[in-house]
């Protein structure tokens, strides 16, 4: 089932730019794939970018169309000053695939877009095919204090606040994975900065039985920030889940290990009856 997944042919790739009912714009790349078999959405965690799912779309793709979406104030999406939610990703996702012309598709979210995959697929059941969760939690609670921040402060605040979190996403000798994370945090603009660290993820513990998606969680040995007691509980309560769990991986799992990722990701997609 693995072969050639780390040596898969580039296919051809398109950057769209999908405008919201409020006028708001979201980036998207769209790679090409199979157009019979379901197609894949990568929905990135809280201050991440659609440039990190690179790799597990490229494996991904050709046999299923990928798309990789910029969330709300993320990216290359719009930074409006406004108030940002799991909710409000999740009811954005429905102009997304409709301006794909996806009648429905298989969403692949890591933290704060596994939570936006999960309202999606309660909201709207019939338009998603599967779900992929990764460094998931049904309910999060910040690990550590972010200092008080102003606009002048900002850039020295968010280097301390970066360090501070570090031992919570990234292991030392995966400094390439830090590096490159760190770097989309860093360059976020402060009036989208102040929106995000208010961001609550919604508690979803007591409707995700309502989940009717065929759903696998991956999950990190050494994740700090989402514990495998935390995929366990997604488990334990979504019906029929399955739990895949990488070793010697943090928070950002896909970019420590991508093609493991990928061949999991890829065989759950391959054998839907199970």
């Amino acid at each position: 089932m693995t072969q050639g997944l780390s040596t898969r042919t580039t296919v051809p790739a398109t950057a769209r730019v999908v405008t919201l009912p409020d006028g708001a714009q979201l980036f998207v790349r769209v790679d090409e794939g199979d157009p019979e078999a379901p197609p894949v959405v990568f929905l990135h965690g809280n201050r991440d970018n659609h440039t990190h799912f690179a790799e597990l779309a490229t494996m991904l793709s050709g046999e299923r169309r990928c798309a990789s979406v910029d969330l709300r104030g993320h990216g290359l999406s719009s930074k409006e000053d406004v108030p940002l939610s799991a909710q409000q990703c999740a009811d954005d996702l429905v102009t997304v695939l409709d301006e794909l012309g996806w009648e429905s598709a298989v969403l692949v979210g890591h933290s704060l877009g596994s939570v936006t995959a999960m309202v999606f697929a309660l909201d709207h059941p019939d338009r998603v095919n599967s779900l992929v969760l990764m460094g998931s939690a049904a309910h999060y609670e910040m690990k550590w204090q972010r200092p008080p921040v102003t606009e002048e402060t900002y850039r020295d605040v968010i280097a301390q606040s970066n360090e501070r979190a570090g031992p919570f996403f990234f292991l030392p000798h995966h400094p390439e994975v830090a590096a490159r994370v760190i770097a989309s945090w860093s360059w976020v603009p402060f009036s989208v900065h102040k929106n995000l660290i208010q961001l609550q993820h919604p508690d979803l513990r007591e409707r995700i039985g309502g989940i009717t998606a065929r759903t696998l969680v991956i999950a990190a040995d050494q994740d700090r920030s989402t514990p495998v007691s935390s995929a366990e509980l997604l488990v334990e309560r979504i019906p029929d889940a399955q739990l895949h769990v990488v070793s010697d991986a943090g928070h950002f799992m896909f970019l420590e290990h991508p093609v493991e990722v990928a061949t999991t990701i890829r065989d759950f997609l391959s054998h839907p009856t199970e």
